[in-house]
């Protein structure tokens, strides 16, 4: 009996040594994440309308060969786009020298959506199959992005 005082200690070390392993290991196999700053216009040909200009930021993040794009702003500029391959999407890295970008499309609603930053210009354009005031349309989008300060 008076061995369980002494080693229940013990476990507990052993148990709090083991998460913190564990989660320095998952903060290793976690990508950084680059944002850069963009004026964006968007406009839907379908319904010939304009949306309103808004400031958005990109989250980028490249994992092996796979790139993963989240725009953040107003709701009718949000979306995500990866270049993963999955049950229901088929993604596409659409990265060259000339510019970063993935596509991806949805295998059962073949809704598909796309974003790509030249390099040289730091020029955004992209589009995304969506629903608009109750119609299936594809919005485009074009801008002008600002690199972080360094």
């Amino acid at each position: 009996m008076r061995t369980l005082p002494i080693t229940f200690p013990f476990f507990k070390v052993l148990r709090v040594v083991a998460l913190l392993g564990l989660s320095q290991s998952a903060l290793l196999a976690q990508a950084q994440t680059f944002k850069i700053d963009c004026d964006a216009e968007a406009s839907i040909p379908l319904m010939d309308k304009k949306l309103a200009p808004a400031k958005i930021t990109i989250e980028l993040q490249n994992i092996g060969r796979h790139v993963y794009f989240n725009v953040v702003g107003p709701a009718d500029y949000q979306m995500r786009v990866s270049s993963l391959i999955t049950e229901q999407y088929l993604g596409a890295n659409l990265t060259t020298d000339a510019r970063l970008g993935a596509h991806k499309k949805n295998k059962t609603s073949g809704r598909e959506n796309q974003i790509t930053i030249d390099r040289e210009s730091v020029a955004y354009a992209g589009y995304n199959d969506t629903d608009y005031q109750g119609k299936s349309v594809r919005i485009l989008y074009d801008g002008k992005c600002k690199l972080p300060k360094q």
